[in-house]
């Protein structure tokens, strides 16, 4: 075996034996077993080792001296992909004095367009930073050259959790400092290569990966994990020595065990474990108000190492949260006290295909999709809450546990504004405290910054109820688990316990739209949101959900729930159903005493009730009721919207074909007839009819600015007589 020197530049695309098959290196490729970058890290040791390495480069370009920087090892594949096993803190380094070197002296992009064929698998942000990095290039007149790239808009602010892209750019700010002022950088590193290393891949080397172990001279596990587990433990054992081997036990043996029904598609638990690490350390982080921190190396160095000062307390916390679920039957459990998406006697619904907390933990904590969680801090906080049930499990009976369960599940699911990561604090502490005694705690000083307040206040009354009334507490727990309340009941009420049935027949037997009409002829429903109003939507149950839950943000859900109540009492359980709704509208709409306020044209006329969102908006209400523009999006009349009675008129089925309407009302689009010059509009008290140069007014009668005839038949009778002159003429 003859062992060959290489720069980085032509390691690529040089030839190579794998398998018997000449194989062309094209890619290089750092690992997931490999850890971060690490040269770039501020630590005392680090900066001075980096100082020492640039300055060795440095010296070999400015007097033209070769230099060789040892071994690199690893595997290249049939597909031509080089996996180093050791050098990647060096190939680093070159990788980013090559794109320095290329883009500082304007280098042809065909000449360093190798540089995109380095990349990281460890993380896809990695990976990710050193392809955009090859294609950007800095201002070289500043003092830095990170500040610039984290400015770029292809760079998002969540890598500044990744300790490679961070340990990166320290180390392109010191070459910068460094060969600011150096030139020729590219012809001494590609042309006189005067920067190099030996390298030969283990299979032409003859070495197996167990051999490859032994001749690390670090002699470091090849898996993260493993890697871990070593840093860990005598990370611990500095705190403890007992406790470092009682661990060191349980990761081979009990928590291995307790994983492995959920290990990965490569028959392993690494990724479980480790994501089941960072969910008990970030907790512990939460707790204490330290800054969460993503490198398990540095989050282990943090919370359990001797610098801190409660390291035992957590380093027993952090096995508690581990030996509680051994000797479980972790499926069975969540079985036992968690249902999925229908109400189960004795169970907490969850909402969702799984109930295994736990599984989704070790699968998901600390993923992400696209923006989103893919574990979020709501789920945080239910599996937190069985973690102090199963830690604690001697001191709180099988009941406190359902009830207990049962109050954190409503509280997480209705404060979404309230669960975020500035508040979690205070969020562990209050689930901690109900799960192990079971009241809800008192606002804290200077402000509550816990849980959602009404609904707090809502399970201190059930509690109090429930003692009073235990005989209800089957059908309290059934309807705090429909749908559109999932845990709030204060719409129907305690004081209404009759309706607590009624309520889910209501919404199980009927349609929306019939129950947004029974709403409508009982009373004025509606919700105020800033300048606009919503009822309920034909297809969109989110918009009930909203009506159906008290918030500060929207005016009207004690007149919402009045009127909902008064409906229900006039419901019978064994008949609550589309055909007696109807009953109960048609005798709205044919009492003489019913006015023809914008109510009643909303319980007649569908075509009124069609909005996405059930939101509208009036300029004024007072003065101008039935100036009344439906809203097709939730929060603007930028989007399409139309004047409701227009829009009516535009959809009556004796029209159809005859008219346009267009879909911006509040910008002026009126109803026109097809064929014609002829444009109609409905203000409060008139329609106007616009057929140029002029302008014909057609009032409707009103008593008191209410309508006493039916302005839809009237604007019928309009329309036909204009299409009936219309025919004429053209005959």
């Amino acid at each position: 075996m003859r062992t060959k020197e290489y720069t980085f530049k032509s390691l690529f695309n040089s030839d190579f034996q794998v398998s018997g098959n000449n194989v062309h290196l094209n890619t290089i490729e750092i690992p997931i077993i490999q850890r971060d970058y690490a040269q770039g890290r501020k630590l005392h040791e680090i900066s001075r080792i980096r100082e020492r390495f640039l300055e060795a480069l440095l010296w070999s370009i400015t007097n033209n001296q070769h230099i060789t920087l040892d071994f690199v090892y690893g595997d290249v594949s049939e597909k031509g992909v080089f996996t180093p096993l050791d050098g990647q803190q060096r190939l680093t380094t070159l990788f980013l004095l090559h794109w320095y070197a290329a883009k500082k002296e304007q280098v042809d992009q065909a000449n360093y367009a190798f540089l995109e064929r380095f990349t990281y698998a460890t993380r896809f942000s990695s990976r990710d930073f050193c392809r955009e990095l090859v294609r950007y290039k800095p201002d070289f007149s500043q003092e830095t050259l990170a500040e610039q790239i984290e400015d770029q808009p292809w760079y998002p602010y969540e890598w500044k959790n990744d300790p490679t892209i961070q340990s990166m750019l320290v180390m392109i700010d010191d070459i910068h400092a460094k060969f600011n002022n150096q030139t020729n950088l590219w012809e001494s590193l590609v042309t006189r290569k005067n920067i190099g290393f030996y390298f030969l891949p283990l299979s032409e080397m003859g070495l197996t990966d167990d051999l490859y172990i032994k001749m690390n001279s670090r002699g470091k596990p090849l898996t993260l994990f493993e890697h871990f587990k070593a840093e860990f433990q005598e990370i611990i054992r500095e705190v403890s020595p007992d406790l470092a081997k009682e661990i060191n036990t349980k990761f081979d043996i009990a928590w291995t065990d307790m994983l492995f029904p959920y290990r990965g598609d490569n028959h392993i638990i690494d990724d479980q474990f480790m994501r089941y690490f960072h969910f008990v350390s970030d907790i512990i982080c939460y707790q204490s108000g330290e800054d969460l921190v993503k490198d398990e190396f540095a989050l282990a160095g943090l919370l359990y190492s001797a610098d801190n000062l409660h390291a035992k307390e957590n380093i027993i916390y952090f096995k508690s949260a581990l030996d509680c679920w051994c000797d479980t039957d972790i499926e069975g459990f969540f079985v036992n006290y968690f249902s999925k998406n229908t109400h189960e006697d004795q169970k907490v619904q969850l909402y969702q295909e799984s109930v295994n907390l736990f599984q989704e933990c070790c699968d998901n904590y600390g993923e992400y999709s696209g923006r989103n969680r893919r574990f979020p801090l709501s789920k945080m906080l239910l599996l937190f809450a069985v973690n102090v049930y199963k830690q604690n499990q001697h001191e709180i009976s099988d009941d406190a546990f359902r009830r207990r369960i049962r109050m954190i599940r409503n509280l997480v699911l209705n404060s979404p504004d309230e669960i975020r990561d500035d508040r979690m604090k205070t969020l562990l502490n209050e689930t901690e405290a109900i799960m192990l005694i079971g009241e809800i705690p008192v606002s804290q000083r200077g402000g509550d910054l816990g849980y959602n307040v009404l609904q707090k206040e809502e399970e201190r009354l059930k509690t109090e109820w429930l003692n009073d009334n235990p005989h209800f507490r089957a059908d309290l727990y059934h309807l705090e688990d429909h749908d559109l309340l999932r845990g709030c009941v204060s719409v129907v009420g305690l004081e209404n316990s009759n309706h607590f049935r009624k309520f889910g027949l209501l919404f199980k037997n009927c349609s929306k739209d019939q129950i947004n009409r029974a709403l409508l002829s009982v009373g004025d429903y509606s919700q105020l949101i800033s300048w606009r109003r919503q009822i309920g939507a034909v297809r969109n149950d989110s918009v009930w959900f909203d009506l159906l839950h008290p918030t500060k943000q929207r005016q009207g859900f004690e007149n919402t729930s009045s009127i909902l109540n008064t409906l229900l009492s006039k419901l019978d359980e064994s008949d609550i159903n589309d055909d007696n709704l109807e009953l109960l509208i048609q005798d709205f709409l044919n009492n003489p005493d019913t006015p023809m306020d914008w109510r009643y044209y909303f319980v007649k006329y569908k075509p009124m009730r069609k909005g996405n969102f059930g939101m509208y908006y009036w300029k004024n209400r007072e003065e101008e009721p039935y100036a009344i523009i439906m809203m097709n999006t939730e929060k603007s009349v930028g989007g399409m919207n139309w004047e409701v009675f227009c829009y009516t008129l535009f959809n009556q089925p004796e029209f159809a074909g005859q008219l346009s309407l267009g879909n911006y009302a509040y910008q002026e689009d009126k109803l026109k007839i097809k064929q014609s010059d002829i444009e109609i509009a409905c203000f409060n008290d008139k329609y106007v009819v616009y057929q140029n140069p002029s302008a014909y007014e057609h009032p409707i009668e009103q008593k008191d600015n209410v309508d006493i005839e039916d302005r839809i038949e009237k604007g019928k009778r309009i329309l036909e007589g204009l299409m009936f002159d219309a025919d004429r003429q053209i005959m």
